[in-house]
């Protein structure tokens, strides 16, 4: 199967040249090993942001992959096995992004949950880290907030869910309703470590932090781990 370039630039069929570099340069900047490391499995994903770009920089390269794509789609493959596929690629980002989550690497976990996101719309826990690593990252909170109420509307009872939107209010300063969000969380989630270190912070005058807060993404590793 052709390689989904637009998940890869984090991008999609009506994306403008302007919006292809823009992407490019942010996403390589993340994975290049001058700046990570050097780590095996970012060489690869390098590699693919190249071959991305490559590709659809190109108007005639770019005009050429669409076709396939097009055609590719109109094969006799059936539709469940494209969507089994999808899944498959999607519980894959989930997993390196929880990784980078782990790491503290929230911009290019960021990268990574939006192409889960692409591959399979269906996951509130995609959707609710996807705005939480926005959120820490600085990336966009309104995005964020986005992000992270579908995935509570989705799984409504779900404390974790609860938690990230309040993370996300917490970082944009709206220190009220993120106390509402953790409070909330307390009630399914009576022992839940990260909103009662937000609670304590915010009851302390503290104000959303520049870098991530120690420790605060302990209950992910608990929980996901």
């Amino acid at each position: 199967m052709t390689k989904d370039y637009y998940s890869i630039l984090e991008l999609n069929p009506m994306s403008t040249k302007a919006e292809i570099q823009k992407n490019y340069f942010s996403i390589a900047k993340i994975v290049h090993p001058e700046v990570v490391g050097d780590i095996p499995d970012n060489h690869r994903r390098l590699k693919d942001v190249n071959e991305a770009y490559s590709i659809l920089s190109d108007s005639q390269k770019r005009r050429e992959y669409d076709e396939s794509i097009k055609s590719e789609r109109s094969s006799p493959e059936t539709d469940s096995a494209s969507i089994e596929r999808n899944k498959k690629t999607a519980a894959v980002a989930f997993r390196k992004a929880r990784e980078a989550i782990r790491k503290e690497a929230y911009q290019q976990a960021a990268v990574l949950l939006a192409s889960a996101i692409r591959h399979d719309f269906s996951v509130a826990a995609y959707h609710s880290w996807y705005g939480y690593s926005l959120a820490i990252s600085n990336s966009g909170f309104l995005k964020a907030r986005e992000e992270c109420k579908k995935a509570v509307q989705m799984d409504p009872y779900n404390p974790e869910f609860t938690v990230n939107l309040g993370v996300v209010y917490f970082y944009s300063g709206l220190n009220k309703q993120a106390l509402t969000h953790f409070m909330d969380a307390l009630k399914w989630d009576p022992d839940n470590k990260t909103a009662k270190i937000y609670i304590y912070k915010i009851k302390q005058g503290e104000k959303r932090d520049q870098k991530p807060i120690e420790r605060v993404i302990n209950f992910f590793k608990i929980n996901c781990g």
